[in-house]
This record gives C-alpha cells, sequence and structure tokens, in this order.
C-alpha cells in the first residue's frame, strides 16, 4: 500500500520550445525550376493539334469523310416511317410585316382620335365650371 492507484507511467510532455518546427518530409527535394527560354522550341508545336487545325473547316471535313467513306450500317430512321415522339403542328407563316404595320397603324389613330374626344369633353367641362364659377365670385346669376 501506500503507492500510486494507477499502475501506468505518466507522460510528461515536452519542454516548451521556441525553436521553428521542423520541415516536413522530403522537404529536402525542392520542386524542379523552370527551364527558361533554353528549353522553349518556337517551332514545335505545344498543342498537340494538327497544325492547320484552326484553319479547316471540321463539319466539311467530316461531310468530306462520310462521301468517301460511307457508313456499312443502314441509316437510324429508315425513310418511309413515322418519327417517335410529339408532332409538332405545321408552321404558319406570319403576316405580311406591311399588312401588319397598316394594322398597327390603324388602332394607333383609332386609340388616338378616342383619347382626343375625351380631352375635349373634359375641356369643354372644365372651362363650363370655370366660367359658373367666376360669375358666382362676380356675384352673376344664371
Amino acid at each position: 500500500m501506500g503507492g500510486p492507484s494507477n499502475a501506468a507511467p505518466e507522460i510528461e510532455p515536452p519542454p516548451a520550445s521556441y525553436a521553428p518546427p521542423e520541415p516536413p518530409m522530403g522537404f529536402d527535394n525542392p520542386i524542379p525550376t523552370y527551364l527558361g527560354s533554353s528549353g522553349y522550341n518556337p517551332f514545335e508545336n505545344p498543342s498537340g493539334y494538327p497544325s492547320d487545325y484552326a484553319s479547316q473547316d471540321p463539319y466539311l471535313t467530316a461531310a468530306q469523310y462520310h462521301h468517301l467513306y460511307p457508313s456499312s450500317y443502314p441509316p437510324v430512321l429508315p425513310i418511309g416511317y413515322p418519327v417517335p415522339g410529339y408532332q409538332y403542328p405545321p408552321y404558319q407563316q406570319p403576316p405580311p410585316p406591311q399588312q401588319q404595320q397598316q394594322q398597327q397603324t390603324q388602332e394607333i389613330l383609332e386609340r388616338l382620335d378616342r383619347v382626343e374626344h375625351k380631352a375635349r369633353k373634359n375641356k369643354e367641362k372644365h372651362n363650363s365650371f370655370m366660367k359658373d364659377l367666376a360669375n358666382l365670385i362676380k356675384g352673376k346669376k344664371k
């Protein structure tokens, strides 16, 4: 008796140090630097694409290839069969722009006539009201 109740030894933390931490593993292998202008060849194509790639039309190239080497497989949908899925209604041509423009012009003129007619009525009412008010202020009676 008289000893510690826990038989495990105590672990003491290491003493505090103000030294910088050790560098991580593999730190002594630095990253290779840029090769500089000695590793660059201006005449080499770095992209991996053919040098005349941008000057070609890819659709024209594909069409020429398929014309020269037709597929041995039949077309996806043989001609004569209906296409599965939603059947769109036939396209209707819009009316010619001149006719549509004439209709719009006519509607605008009709609306303008209505607005002018209302404005005239309001002006007449306003003028008669103001005359009546002026006569009332002057003391004249109808």
